[in-house]
């Protein structure tokens, strides 16, 4: 039973809703991301990849299921991973394609170094909805101001240890790993490589 009162975005599936989703949830497969807003790993695999795995989903190959951790908030400090989900959430309201290329937009608009946590202002997450067209609107702001999701993105966070991941990112392709660097902390794989993995 979701805790009393928590609001849900659309496009999610799982325990309260804690996995956001692009594609068909009937899907034959799914390709599982595990994901940080505020780490530059998992910026750079969605930089590289995915364009080519919503393509995938587009045809009805799989669902993406995107999983975020919030350990920069712990580790680092501040709240930037937290907020930024509740942002994306707030995207997720006004359709999958809007949410994907708001967390493209969101992870080009990644602050650096983690510590410089603008993901915490309204400001920095309202200015990285611009670049997604028809996103900006009095409802998103308010959501995003407010912090409509804040304790829906905390339970997504919390749910994210029940799958036994540590780290991001990490990709699955139902329940089997997938490569998403081409080396240990080296340069992402290209989409024709990932993609490659991706059989029955």
């Amino acid at each position: 039973m979701n805790p009393a009162n928590m609001e849900i975005p659309a496009q999610t599936t799982g325990v309260d809703g804690s996995v956001l989703y692009y594609g068909k949830l009937d899907s034959p497969h799914a390709v599982h991301f595990f994901l940080e807003l505020r780490d530059r790993g998992s910026a750079h695999v969605m930089e590289s990849l995915l364009d080519s795995v919503r393509e995938g989903a587009d045809a009805g190959k799989y669902v993406v299921k995107f999983h975020f951790n919030g350990a920069f908030d712990d580790t680092v400090g501040g709240s930037g991973s937290h907020r930024a989900l509740s942002a994306l959430g707030a995207a997720a309201d006004a359709g999958q394609n809007a949410f994907a290329d708001y967390l493209a937009a969101l992870f080009k608009a990644q602050p650096f170094p983690p510590g410089y946590d603008r993901f915490a202002e309204a400001d920095t997450l309202l200015t990285a909805a611009d670049s997604v067209a028809g996103l900006r609107s009095a409802d998103f702001d308010r959501k995003v101001n407010e912090g409509t999701y804040l304790q829906w993105a905390g339970k997504a966070i919390a749910d994210f240890e029940s799958y036994g991941v540590i780290g991001t990112p990490i990709a699955w392709y139902d329940d089997n790993d997938i490569h998403v660097f081409t080396v240990p902390d080296g340069p992402a794989v290209s989409p024709q490589d990932f993609l490659a993995e991706l059989h029955d």
